[in-house]
């Protein structure tokens, strides 16, 4: 049997994720995390560069948005009336997170009167780079 990993099996890994103007969109600081791979919990570029890998590998590489939260789909985009979050206690700063009845959004864009909010994953469009360490490969 190969220590190489595959669908089904648990892997325990470290990992940090960059988009490309350097800056970090996840740190796994607070310890090694436990995956199953095929269970759709991690991005499917991911997910397929650790196939093949094994138990020690470290390896660093990106993924494109084809293959990780997609494309901007302008569909999931849209223009409201800055007066929506005067009524509330929302203060808009550009990345926050709304939950609306149609499900979160995010604010991508702040003007005098208007504010663009998006449907979209927050780093859609992004090509992501990762750095992986395998702590463990535990096979199905």
């Amino acid at each position: 049997m190969s220590d190489a990993i595959e669908i089904g099996d648990t892997v325990t890994i470290t990992y940090e994720g960059k988009i490309d103007d350097g800056s970090t969109f996840h740190l796994h600081d607070d310890g090694p995390m436990a995956i199953e791979i095929g269970s759709g919990n991690l991005v499917k570029g991911f997910e397929n560069t650790l196939l093949g890998m094994e138990g020690g590998q470290e390896k660093e590489f990106k993924v494109s948005p084809e293959e990780g939260y997609g494309e901007i789909n302008l569909d999931l985009v849209q223009t409201v009336d800055s007066e929506m979050l005067e009524q509330t206690d929302i203060k808009p700063e550009v990345g926050l997170v709304i939950q609306t009845s149609h499900g979160n959004c995010h604010i991508t864009e702040i003007n005098d009167d208007t504010i663009e909010i998006s449907y979209n994953h927050p780093l859609a469009g992004e090509t992501l780079s990762y750095s992986v360490k395998i702590i463990n490969v535990k096979k199905k």
